[in-house]
């Protein structure tokens, strides 16, 4: 038995809280430039956008470098709840909620706690494969990355050179409401990187992918915008998609019973 077992860990395992932590100091830096005398919201804006890249990063490199780890995942979750969470919540009460008094409290409050329970009932979840690959394609509620994109349009809007339209402090907590209980509602919404389309769509797809870029080289805050509404209205889509898939997946199982 060697006495003096060794310690050290590969680097390659450090890699995924490299990046997580990454984008929780991301997230902390929005939180700052929200509480500044005069805030910063496009830094703040910029701050979780940056989170959400590194949230990205971090699960991809977890996966391709073989370091998944219960560590790594409840670190990732803690990181969600800030960067996607709180920050998001309490950048839209500096801007605007805290002028709406026991509303704009509740709004925040409804929000933080709706991703709070979205990332613990996603963490607690037993790690077993989907029986129907078809399933895959869909969350179960809003995930909290888009809900913080969603949350923040109306400040978008705000900050963006085109528009400059700040919607009034009860719509935005209203909004802010809402887009909380889409994360812990039971409705299904699309997994973007696990859908298929069609090969003659592709060049379509990368056309629209182009114009995007233009969009966001023109106006940034106005496309990312544009983007998270358009995500939030493939919603009655996805509903639809998915009641078509189980109905399908009950069939076949019904017709194979059937021959068994």
């Amino acid at each position: 038995m060697n006495p003096h077992p060794d310690r050290r860990v590969p680097l390659r395992r450090v890699i995924p809280s490299v990046l997580t932590t990454v984008a929780l100091c991301s997230g902390l830096a929005a939180v700052h430039f929200a509480l500044q005398p005069t805030p910063e919201w496009k830094n703040a804006l910029g701050a979780i956008g940056l989170a959400a890249v590194f949230d990205v990063l971090d699960g991809r490199a977890a996966r391709m470098l073989r370091a998944t780890s219960r560590f790594g995942a409840v670190l990732d979750s803690l990181s969600d709840f800030l960067c996607f969470g709180v920050a998001p919540a309490l950048v839209l009460y500096q801007w605007q909620l805290k002028d709406t008094d026991i509303g704009g409290l509740a709004a925040l409050v409804t929000y933080v706690l709706c991703a709070a329970l979205r990332l613990a009932r996603f963490t607690s979840m037993p790690r077993t494969p989907v029986k129907h690959a078809p399933l895959t394609m869909f969350f179960v509620g809003l995930p909290s990355p888009a809900a913080a994109a969603i949350v923040l349009v109306p400040l978008m809007l705000m900050v963006s050179k085109t528009t400059g339209y700040a919607p009034p402090s009860w719509v935005v907590a209203a909004w802010t409401m809402c887009t909380g209980l889409l994360m812990i509602s039971r409705i299904p919404m699309y997994s973007i990187k696990k859908i298929k389309i069609k090969r003659k769509l592709v060049p379509l797809l990368l056309v629209v992918l182009g114009l995007i870029v233009v969009m966001v080289i023109r106006d940034t805050w106005l496309a990312l915008a544009l983007v998270s509404l358009a995500y939030l209205l493939t919603l009655p889509l996805a509903v639809a998609h998915h009641g078509r898939t189980n109905r399908r997946i009950a069939a076949g199982d019904a017709a194979v019973g059937a021959r068994a």
